[in-house]
């Protein structure tokens, strides 16, 4: 029982989930989800002070945020990117590919996907992706364009140490 109730404590800690390995493993971006605060390199961002966190925005707009992981800590790490760069890549899918492609792709990896009017949200253990879409009417229907990504790691706030003060 012990034992049990220290891995439950510790392995959030210690343990990288493999959902996120496999993110990480295929984006094309200098850093890692979950990566420690101390590892970026914040030339050519913009930082802004946000209640749980530190938030950077590039010149383009694009942005991350370093908020605590796995549980709300005081130790900050990558857990939300937004981008709508072309050359960024998520599993082979770039801003500007048909959304029947990057949805055909994003199934091939286990996500489960959610449809509102304006974005595409897919869920895998504790990542969430949103893909921004433009319609295009077109006389053979309507086309879908990827405009950009969100994506985010959330965090479990077990110890609840968040939001609740």
């Amino acid at each position: 029982m012990i034992l049990f109730l220290f891995f439950k404590i510790a392995s959030p800690y210690l343990i990288t989930p493999r959902e996120i390995k496999e993110l990480n493993n295929n984006i094309n971006f200098p850093y890692k989800f979950i990566s420690q605060l101390e590892e970026f390199d914040d030339e050519g961002w913009e930082i802004e002070a946000i209640e749980y966190g530190v938030k950077y925005v590039d010149l383009r707009g694009d942005y991350i945020l370093f908020e605590g992981y796995p549980d709300l800590s005081n130790s900050y790490k990558l857990t939300y990117l937004g981008i709508d760069n072309p050359e960024f890549s998520l599993f082979g899918i770039h801003v500007g590919d048909n959304m029947a492609f990057a949805d055909s792709i994003m199934k091939e990896n286990g996500y489960k996907r959610e449809r509102s009017k304006w974005y595409y949200n897919y869920n895998k253990g504790k990542i969430d992706i949103s893909f921004g879409v433009d319609r295009t009417e077109r006389e053979d229907g309507v086309e879908e364009t990827l405009t950009g990504f969100a994506i985010s790691i959330r965090s479990s706030d077990w110890f609840r140490k968040g939001y609740y003060k």
